[in-house]
């Protein structure tokens, strides 16, 4: 994730902590789909050209998200 900080199009970490069992990821507040299956195979190029536009596929997991909802 490092190597995509600051890219307007990738979720900023802001900070990681860890307890006696798990360890806590904090995110940037986003509001509308979670897509919730994201690896490379849900990922197609729309062509291809060098500055191709990247499009995420396979919505079948997501739900809907707004701030405050949990």
């Amino acid at each position: 994730m490092h190597h995509l900080a600051g890219h307007p199009n990738v979720i900023a970490i802001k900070g990681a902590y860890e307890d006696a069992i798990m360890v806590h990821v904090v995110m940037e507040l986003c509001a509308g789909v979670m897509h919730r299956d994201l690896k490379p195979e849900n990922f197609l190029l729309v062509d291809k050209k060098e500055d191709a536009l990247l499009k995420t596929i396979d919505f079948g997991l997501s739900v809907f998200f707004t701030p405050g909802m949990v």
